[in-house]
């Protein structure tokens, strides 16, 4: 038997500037082979300038419950279109300094394009609406086919921030230009999964074994680290005996915490929206 004690987190080291470059859509399916092999986040060689990734964050989970509501019936498109609107542009300056982190310009200019072009769904014809709709859907697709391919954690957590900036966009428009959004869900989700699998922190449990004698309780320690180097405690108590193998250990709340500021928590959100 477990039980959980929480514990206070030690001072996570977690970087001041979050920023990433996104890129655009000019010949989406020619460019994919190539934007593989060039994909690298670079060193930035200019002044940092401070992001709240929290920002970024808050806006797509909010711009994903939002369409939830949408597609259950729950908001009219027009009251959908406003919300989804107004959570972005929230965070508009934070995701523009973001899109400066990736080496990918396909991607950034189609992210940009789509957080720009969003606000004026509205005023868009019908064919124009189209047409927005399926770059922006591009915009995902292509997002999605790096996911898996990049080489650094640290570029796949900048291409998790875009696939899920662009993703209730893509599936906004969608909706309201008459296009089904199956498809894209489906890319959405298998891009959230990726973003799950490789930027899953590493975690270690530590028997804290002091002065516990035979048959007593002991503190176990549990540290979760992720790509960037920010970590995550929590701590439970059991019943174990020196040099016995460890329990399953709930890790969910140190790993919480250790991700906290990447594109982790967007797709943990993401996925019973696309999945409803």
């Amino acid at each position: 038997m477990q039980r959980s004690m929480r514990m206070t987190p030690g001072p996570a080291e977690r970087p001041v500037a979050h920023r990433f470059r996104l890129l655009g859509k000019r010949s989406i399916t020619s460019a994919i082979a190539a934007l593989t092999a060039a994909v690298v986040v670079t060193a930035n060689p200019m002044p940092a300038q401070a992001v709240d990734p929290a920002t970024i964050v808050g806006a797509a989970m909010k711009a994903y419950d939002v369409y939830q509501k949408l597609a259950g019936g729950g908001l009219t498109l027009e009251d959908a279109t406003t919300r989804i609107i107004d959570a972005v542009n929230t965070a508009k300056t934070d995701i523009m300094r973001h899109t400066d982190r990736l080496a990918t310009a396909e991607v950034r200019a189609c992210t940009t394009s789509a957080v720009i072009n969003v606000a004026d769904i509205g005023a868009l014809s019908p064919d124009s609406r189209q047409l927005f709709a399926l770059n922006a859907t591009d915009c995902v697709t292509l997002a999605q086919s790096l996911l898996s391919t990049v080489g650094t954690a640290a570029a796949v957590d900048e291409l998790g921030f875009a696939v899920n900036v662009v993703g209730p966009i893509a599936l906004l428009a969608r909706t309201s230009a008459g296009l089904m959004t199956g498809g894209l869900r489906s890319s959405l989700i298998a891009a959230d999964n990726t973003v799950l699998t490789r930027l899953k922190p590493s975690c270690v449990d530590i028997p804290l074994w002091g002065d516990a004698g035979p048959g007593q309780p002991v503190e176990v320690e549990i540290i979760c680290t992720a790509y960037n180097g920010a970590r995550g405690y929590d701590a439970v108590v059991l019943r174990i005996r020196r040099g016995q193998p460890l329990p399953p250990i709930d890790h969910t709340s140190a790993i919480n915490d250790a991700v906290a500021a990447t594109s982790h928590p967007v797709a943990v959100a993401a996925l019973p929206v696309l999945t409803a």
